[in-house]
C-alpha cells in the first residue's frame, strides 16, 4: 500500500479545524449512535467486526458503518486525513501502531485513562501494544486484536498427497515447489499488490538474517545491515519465491489469493493470520481443510501487528459515553475471545484462555508468550508498526519497483534503499 504522509504543521493545522467542528461530531451521537470507519470488507473481517457491533447494539448504541474498500487501509486512511481536516472526523477509526502515534503525538485522539484503569490495561494488554496504545503514560487507543504476520498456510489436500510435510525451510519449499509445477500443480497462492508484496519480503528477510537482522536492518535502521549481503540475499530469494505465482497474480486481492487455498487451486499462501478467517467462514478447519505453519525460517519469532480504535474527542457527555462504552467492548474478554476466533487473530489481552480457539490459534498464542521470552516478538514494518509512515514508504516503493521490474537487480535494489532513506 502507498504509505501516507501528514506532516507537522499540516497536522497541527487539523488539530485547529476539528475543534472548531466539533459540534458536528457531538451531534452523531446525540442518538446514541457511533460512526466508525475501517477497511474490513472481506467475509471473514466483516463477520469478526459483527461481534462489536452486536455488543454495542445490546447496550444501545447504534454502529455506524463507514467501511473503505481496500485491505491495506490506504483508501480509508486518505478519507480520515481529509475529514480531519474538514472537522469532521469519525468517532473511531481502525488504525495500525504507526497511524495512531502520529494522530496522538499531534493531540487528535481522545484520552481513555478511566476506562483503561476500571479494567486495568496495564497488566492485561500485551505490552508490545501498550507501546502503541499510549501517548505520554495516557492511553489513546485500545486494540481489539494482535496478528501474527508471518504464517504460511497450506491446502492439507494438495499437501498430503506430496507426503504430508510441510516444508520449514526455504530449501525444503522450493524442492517441494519444483515438483508441484512438473506436476502441473500451482505453488504459490500470491497477490501482487505492493503491501502483500511487502510482507512477503519481510518474511524471507527474517529467514535469512534472524530476527536480529530484523531488528537492526528495519527497526534502528542500522547502515551497515541495509547495505550487507544478507540484504542482498533478500532480494535475491523474494525474486526467486515470486517467480512460483501464476501469470494472474497481479493486483490480486489477498482474499482471492487465500481463496485459491481454500479451494485446493493452490498449495501455499504466506499471508498474516486474518487469512484464518476466510478459511472459517467457508466452513474449513485447521488441520483437516488447511494447515498453518510459519513461514519457513520464522520459526521462534512473532511479527506481530495490531488494529486499534483510535477515538476522536467529543464534548458532548452522550457521545463520550459512546465511546468510552465502545472502548470497554473493545477489551472485554468475551468480546476479545470471540472477535479473535473469527477474525483469526489472538487477543490484545494476555489473560484469555487459550482453550476456546483452535490448533492455529492455540499456537500462536503460544508462539507468542514463546517469542517474548526471547525477544522476539517484532514489530511489522509492512504493516505500520515498525518505521513510520515515510519510512515505510521507502521500502514499499523499492520493494515494488524490484518485483514489478526483473532486470533490477538486487544491488541495485539496496542502493535505492539507501538513497531513499537518506533523502528524508
Amino acid at each position: 500500500m502507498k504509505s501516507m504522509s501528514i506532516n507537522g504543521k499540516m497536522m497541527r493545522g487539523l488539530v485547529v479545524a476539528s475543534v472548531f467542528a466539533l459540534g458536528s461530531v457531538n451531534a452523531a451521537f446525540a442518538d446514541g449512535k457511533v460512526e466508525v470507519m475501517h477497511w474490513w470488507t472481506s467475509g471473514g473481517e466483516a463477520n469478526a467486526l459483527s461481534v462489536l457491533k452486536d455488543a454495542l447494539k445490546s447496550d444501545g448504541i447504534a454502529w455506524e458503518d463507514s467501511a473503505i474498500a481496500g485491505g491495506s487501509g490506504t483508501n480509508a486512511l486518505q478519507v480520515l486525513q481529509a475529514r480531519v481536516a474538514s472537522g469532521n472526523p469519525p468517532a473511531a477509526m481502525q488504525m495500525h501502531g504507526q497511524q495512531i502515534r502520529s494522530y496522538s503525538e499531534e493531540g487528535l485522539l481522545g484520552d481513555l485513562s478511566e476506562v483503561a484503569k476500571a479494567q486495568n490495561w496495564d497488566a492485561v494488554m500485551a505490552p508490545e501494544l501498550q507501546a502503541f496504545a499510549k501517548y505520554n503514560g495516557v492511553y489513546v487507543g485500545v486494540p481489539f486484536n494482535e496478528h501474527r504476520h508471518n504464517w504460511m498456510w497450506t491446502s492439507k489436500k494438495i499437501i498430503d498427497r506430496y507426503g504430508g510435510k510441510v516444508p520449514a525451510t526455504w530449501d525444503d519449499w522450493f524442492a517441494l515447489a519444483d515438483k508441484m509445477k512438473a506436476d502441473g500443480v500451482q505453488p504459490l497462492a500470491h497477490g501482487g499488490q505492493p503491501w502483500q508484496e511487502f510482507m512477503l519480503w519481510e518474511d524471507i528477510l527474517i529467514s535469512v538474517g534472524g530476527p536480529e537482522f530484523h531488528k537492526k536492518a528495519l527497526e534502528k535502521l542500522d547502515a551497515e545491515s541495509l547495505e550487507g549481503d544478507s540484504m542482498v540475499k533478500t532480494f535475491d530469494m523474494f525474486r526467486k519465491v515470486l517467480g512460483y505465482a501464476d501469470t494472474n497474480a497481479a493486483n490480486r486481492d489477498w482474499n482471492l489469493a487465500t481463496a485459491m487455498v481454500i479451494e485446493d487451486q493452490a498449495a501455499f499462501q504466506f499471508m498474516g493470520d486474518w487469512a484464518k478467517g476466510e478459511f472459517s467462514v467457508a466452513g474449513k478447519k485447521a488441520n483437516v481443510d488447511y494447515v498453518c505453519s510459519p513461514a519457513p525460517g520464522t520459526e521462534g519469532t512473532y511479527v506481530f501487528l495490531a488494529d486499534f480504535w483510535g477515538f476522536f474527542p467529543v464534548k458532548d457527555e452522550a457521545a463520550k459515553k459512546a465511546q468510552s462504552e465502545m472502548a470497554r467492548l473493545t477489551m472485554d474478554p468475551k468480546v476479545q475471545t470471540e472477535f479473535n476466533i473469527r477474525k483469526g487473530s489472538i487477543p490484545a489481552r494476555i489473560d484469555i484462555d487459550p482453550k476456546a480457539f483452535d490448533e492455529c490459534g492455540q499456537a500462536a498464542i503460544a508462539d507468542r508468550a514463546a517469542a517474548a521470552e526471547k525477544g522476539n516478538v517484532l514489530p511489522s514494518l509492512a504493516q505500520n508498526h515498525a518505521q513510520s509512515r515515510e519510512v515505510r514508504g521507502v521500502f514499499e516503493d523499492v520493494i515494488t519497483s524490484f518485483a514489478n521490474n526483473p532486470a533490477m537487480t538486487s544491488a541495485a535494489a539496496v542502493a535505492q534503499l539507501k538513497s531513499g532513506l537518506a533523502g528524508l
